[in-house]
């Protein structure tokens, strides 16, 4: 069973990771779904849109710079990038890093999100 990462296919952010890991993932390991389409989920929509949420294999959730680290290690060409997130302290630093470029991810991505959807405000 795969790893399902779940994104925001409506964030420019979002779809840029994907790509990006896809092009990473040369034993694809990795399912993408869209926010959009998860059904089933135990999650809030905000909740999705605010960090990358991925699913292991034994159900364990893994959300924002843990997520991104696992999918690092995953990746053949970044696994040794991946490892290193995983050195003592290091989260310290990347927990609260994620969460800033999460948060302001709408401010670094206006001339490519025009309508808005890159921003984490609650929408009904």
């Amino acid at each position: 069973m795969n790893i399902i990462a779940l994104y925001d296919r409506k964030c420019s952010l979002c779809q840029r990771t994907k790509r990006t890991f896809q092009k990473l993932d040369w034993n694809q390991k990795i399912e993408w779904i869209s926010l959009q389409e998860y059904e089933g989920s135990q999650f809030s929509a905000l909740e999705l849109r605010r960090e990358l949420h991925i699913i292991l294999p034994n159900g364990d959730v893994l959300k924002g710079f843990d997520a991104v680290r696992k999918l690092l290690v995953k990746s053949p060409p970044t696994v040794l990038l991946g490892l290193l997130l995983y050195l003592p302290f290091i989260p310290l630093i990347g927990h609260p890093i994620y969460r800033w470029i999460a948060k302001n991810r709408y401010r670094f991505l206006k001339k490519t999100c025009t309508d808005g959807s890159c921003s984490i405000e609650e929408k009904n």
